[in-house]
């Protein structure tokens, strides 16, 4: 799957990097558990799309 879709494993590790910074902030203020879903759902699903579209210019380039 990873071969497939490149950029899938950059925004996983962009989103355990927001997680971790969305961590230390809590330390300060309440963050809301849905910001914090929303956040790396975001980062994961547009990193997927990113490897579609990818993959699609790569096909009709061939």
């Amino acid at each position: 799957t990873l071969d497939d879709y490149v950029y899938l494993e950059h925004g996983a590790h962009y989103a355990i990097g927001a997680l971790a910074v969305i961590l230390l902030v809590t330390i300060q203020y309440e963050i809301s558990e849905i910001v914090t879903g929303l956040i790396g759902v975001v980062l994961i699903g547009s990193s997927f799309l990113s490897s579609v579209r990818r993959n699609r210019a790569l096909a009709a380039a061939s």
